[in-house]
C-alpha cells in the first residue's frame, strides 16, 4: 500500500475494472477518464508501435490513494478540476473542452519545460522560435506575440501587461512540484476576465503536505547541458507543512541556418522558492508561497540603427544591423497568500492576494512591471437546485520602460487599474441529468472602459458513461500598453537624393478597441467499455475588431502605420482525444486537432502588412499526437511519443516564408535499480537532425530545433 509522501518512485497500483486488473499509475487528481488523454491513433498504429514502445510508471504518489484502489474505471470520472468555474467539478460533468496534463504525464513524457509539456494537449499550438522563446496558442492566432490565452500558476496570472502575452522562459518552475495542468480550450472570460479569449491554462502545484522529504533531480545532455533540482519538505506542525526548492538549468543554443552555425541563444536559469500550507480551525485552509528567479539568456537579433548616428553609416543604406549578439537579463519574484473557508452548511469563501514583479532587459527595450492583485470569491446554494458563485477583484499594474531608438513607450511609466466582478448561477434543470450555467464577468479597465463577457453552458449527463454539452460565450482581449502607446521602428527605407532615409514607425493608438469573440461550442464524452474513452469538442468562433496595422498619411506604400481594429475572422474546428488500454501493460493516448481560420479586412481598412494572411496562416490546420506507454517489467519503462504538425502558410507579418510540417519522435527509457532511485535516458526530436518550427518577426534571427539526448537521475531521501 502506498502512503502519502512515500515518494517519486512508488510501486504501481492495480485498478480493478469489473473483476479485471489493468496496470495503471496512481490516478492523481485530474487524471480521470475525462482528462482528455487519448489514443485514437493507437487503434490504427497499435501493431506497428508495439515493438517499439513502452509504458512508464507515473511519477510520484504524494497523496493518499487507498480510496482509489478498488474503484471501477467509470467512477474515476468523479475526479475534479477547478479552472472552469472556480470550484471543484467532476470532469465528466464539465460543460467545457478541458484537458488535464497530470504529474504522471509530465514525468513520463521526458519534457524539461512547461511549454514542451503543453504539446500533449489537443487544440494547443506549441512552436519553438529559438532556444528560449515559444509560440503557444489555443485554437489559432499563434504568433511571436500570442495574446489571446490566459495563463495562471496557482491562480496568479503570468501574462505580461506590456503585450498581453507570456514570456515562457520566466515560467521554468519545478516540474516535479506540478500536480496538474488544466487546459481549457475556448473562452474562459466569464470567470477569468479579459484575455481568456481562446483558452485558459492553469498550472496547479502540489500541496506542501504531499512533498515531505527530500528530492534531488540532476541530468545533462547535448542540448540540456545541465539541470538540477533540490527540494525538501517537512511537517512544520501538526497542521502546517512547508517546502523549499532550488533549481538550476543550462540549455544550449539552437541552430541558425542563415548563419550556418549556432544561434547564440543559449541560456542559464536559477530560481528558488517556498510554499507553506496550513489548516487553522474547522473549515479553514491557507497557503503562502513565493518564488525568485534570474535568467541569463542570449539571443541574436536584427536591430534598426539610427541614421542620425554617424556610427550607423556602416549599415547604410538600410541601417539594419543583422544577427547582433544580445544578452537578456530576466528576473523577478512573487509572493502569494490565499485563505479559504468552507461553511458547515455548504459553500465556501476565499480571499487571494499576490504581488508580482518582473524585469526584462534587452538591447531594444528594458521593461519592469509590478502587479498587485486582490481576488475574493463566495459560493453558496440557493433554492435547492441552484448554486451561486460570485466574486470581486482589483488589479493594480505599474510599468516602467527604458526606451531606445527602436522601441519606446509614451509615457515611459504608467499606472493601470482594473476593477472586476463576476457572477455565475448553476441551475439543475433535471436532477442528476441536465444543468444550465449562466454567468458573466464585468470589468472596467483604463483602456476601453467597461466590458461585459457573458456565457451560457448546458451539460446533459446522458448516462454514467456519456455526457453531451454546449456553450455560447462572449470574450474580449483588451488593449495592452503596446497597442495603446508604443512607438516601434518597423523599417528604414532609403529614398533618392536629396532625401535621407525614411524611418517608418508603428504607432500606438489610444483609440484601439478591444478585440471581440463570440464562440459556439459543442462537446461529447463517452466511455463505451472499461478500457476505452473518447472526448470530442467542436467549435465555431466569430471574431471582430481584430488588430491590424493601418496606414497613416497618403496612399504611398512608404508610410507609417498605427494599431487599428480593421479585421474580422471566423474559425471552426474539432479536437478529438482518446484513451485506450489494449493490454494490461500497454496504454495508448492520442489526439487529433483540426482548425480552419478565415480572415478579411473591413472595407475601410488600410492595412499594409497582410494581417488576414498572417492570421489565417500562422497556425497548423492539422495536428496529431500519439503516446504509447508500456511497462517492460517491474523496474523498466519505455515511452514513445510521436507528434505530427501541419505546415504554416505564413507565421510572420514581416516575412512571407512558409514553415514545412514536421514529425517529432521522442522516447524515454527508465530503470529503477533501487527503491526511490530512477535512472532515465530521453531522446527528443529523433526523426531528424533539426527542423524549423516557427519564423519570428524581423527582430529575431530564425533558428531550428535540434535533436536532443540527455540522461537524468532522480533520488528521493
Amino acid at each position: 500500500m502506498i502512503k502519502a509522501g512515500q515518494g517519486l518512485f512508488s510501486e504501481n497500483i492495480r485498478l480493478r475494472w469489473r473483476g479485471r486488473h489493468y496496470l495503471h499509475g496512481r490516478p492523481g487528481r485530474g487524471s480521470g477518464i475525462w482528462s482528455g488523454h487519448a489514443g485514437l491513433a493507437g487503434v490504427v498504429c497499435a501493431v506497428g508501435l508495439m515493438a517499439a514502445t513502452g509504458f512508464a510508471v507515473p511519477a510520484g504518489a504524494m497523496e493518499p490513494v487507498e480510496k482509489y484502489m478498488d474503484l471501477p474505471l467509470e467512477d474515476l470520472m468523479t475526479l475534479q478540476v477547478v479552472s472552469v468555474s472556480r470550484k471543484r467539478q467532476q470532469l465528466g460533468e464539465v460543460a467545457s473542452a478541458v484537458f488535464v496534463i497530470t504529474r504522471e504525464d509530465i514525468h513520463r513524457s521526458g519534457v524539461t519545460t512547461i511549454p514542451e509539456a503543453l504539446r500533449m494537449a489537443p487544440g494547443i499550438q506549441v512552436a519553438r522560435i529559438d532556444a528560449n522563446k515559444w509560440v503557444i496558442a489555443s485554437r489559432g492566432f499563434g504568433s511571436q506575440f500570442s495574446n489571446k490565452l490566459l495563463v495562471m500558476i496557482d491562480g496568479r496570472t503570468v501574462y505580461s501587461p506590456s503585450y498581453s502575452g507570456v514570456y515562457w522562459d520566466a515560467r521554468d518552475t519545478v516540474l516535479e512540484d506540478i500536480d496538474r495542468i488544466e487546459v481549457i480550450r475556448g473562452p474562459g472570460a466569464s470567470v477569468w476576465g479579459a484575455n481568456a479569449v481562446n483558452g485558459v491554462i492553469n498550472i496547479i502545484t502540489r500541496n506542501a503536505s504531499e512533498t515531505r522529504g527530500g528530492l534531488m533531480v540532476a541530468g545533462a545532455g547535448n542540448e540540456e547541458k545541465a539541470f538540477a533540482t533540490l527540494r525538501y519538505g517537512a511537517a512544520l506542525t501538526d497542521r502546517v507543512d512547508g517546502r523549499l526548492y532550488l533549481k538550476f538549468t543550462s540549455r544550449d543554443s539552437s541552430y541558425a541556418p542563415l548563419l550556418g552555425e549556432d544561434g547564440g541563444d543559449d541560456w542559464q536559469g536559477l530560481r528558488t522558492g517556498f510554499r507553506i500550507d496550513g489548516r487553522s480551525g474547522a473549515g479553514d485552509t491557507w497557503k503562502l508561497q513565493g518564488d525568485l528567479y534570474s535568467n541569463d539568456e542570449n539571443q541574436r537579433i536584427n536591430l534598426w540603427q539610427d541614421p542620425a548616428d554617424p556610427a550607423s553609416a556602416t549599415y547604410a543604406p538600410f541601417y539594419l544591423a543583422r544577427a547582433i549578439p544580445d544578452d537578456i537579463d530576466a528576473s523577478g519574484g512573487n509572493l502569494l497568500g490565499r485563505w479559504e473557508h468552507r461553511f458547515s452548511g455548504g459553500g465556501s469563501a476565499s480571499l487571494q492576494v499576490y504581488y508580482d514583479r518582473t524585469r526584462r532587459a534587452e538591447a531594444f527595450l528594458t521593461q519592469t512591471n509590478d502587479t498587485l492583485d486582490i481576488d475574493f470569491n463566495h459560493r453558496f446554494g440557493m433554492s435547492g437546485n441552484q448554486e451561486i458563485i460570485w466574486g470581486l477583484g482589483y488589479r493594480y499594474i505599474r510599468d516602467d520602460f527604458d526606451n531606445t531608438f527602436m522601441v519606446s513607450f509614451l509615457p515611459d511609466s504608467r499606472d493601470v487599474d482594473l476593477f472586476s466582478a463576476f457572477v455565475q448561477d448553476e441551475i439543475e434543470l433535471m436532477p442528476g441529468a441536465l444543468r444550465l450555467t449562466l454567468g458573466s464577468k464585468f470589468e472596467h479597465n483604463d483602456y476601453t472602459g467597461f466590458e461585459i463577457q457573458p456565457t451560457a453552458r448546458l451539460s446533459w449527463l446522458i448516462s454514467r458513461r456519456s455526457t453531451a454539452w454546449g456553450a455560447v460565450s462572449r470574450a474580449v482581449r483588451t488593449p495592452s500598453r503596446l497597442e495603446d502607446s508604443a512607438l516601434i521602428i518597423s523599417q528604414i527605407v532609403p529614398l533618392p537624393p536629396p532625401s535621407g532615409p525614411a524611418v517608418l514607425y508603428v504607432h500606438g493608438d489610444n483609440d484601439f478597441s478591444a478585440e471581440k469573440l463570440i464562440a459556439w461550442e459543442l462537446g461529447y464524452r463517452h466511455q463505451p467499455c472499461e478500457n476505452f474513452s473518447l472526448d470530442l469538442a467542436l467549435f465555431y468562433n466569430d471574431y471582430d475588431d481584430l488588430q491590424t496595422f493601418e496606414q497613416l498619411g497618403s496612399g504611398s506604400l512608404v508610410a507609417d502605420t498605427r494599431f487599428g481594429n480593421g479585421m474580422r475572422a471566423h474559425s471552426y474546428g474539432l479536437e478529438l482525444s482518446v484513451d485506450w488500454w489494449p493490454l494490461q501493460w500497454w496504454r495508448l493516448q492520442g489526439n487529433y486537432s483540426y482548425l480552419d481560420i478565415s480572415a478579411t479586412l473591413d472595407a475601410s481598412s488600410r492595412d499594409l502588412v497582410g494581417s488576414p494572411q498572417m492570421v489565417s496562416g500562422s497556425s497548423p490546420m492539422n495536428q496529431f499526437s500519439i503516446r504509447s506507454l508500456m511497462n517492460l517489467g517491474e523496474h523498466v519503462d519505455f515511452d514513445l511519443w510521436v507528434l505530427m504538425v501541419d505546415r504554416l502558410e505564413r507565421p510572420s507579418y514581416f516575412w512571407e516564408d512558409q514553415v514545412d510540417g514536421y514529425v517529432s519522435v521522442n522516447a524515454r527509457l527508465a530503470w529503477r535499480p533501487w527503491k526511490n532511485v530512477e535512472l532515465s535516458l530521453v531522446g527528443q526530436n529523433l526523426a531528424d537532425d533539426r527542423h524549423l518550427e516557427y519564423i519570428g518577426e524581423n527582430l529575431i534571427v530564425r533558428t531550428e530545433v535540434e535533436r536532443s539526448v540527455y540522461g537524468m537521475i532522480c533520488l528521493e531521501f
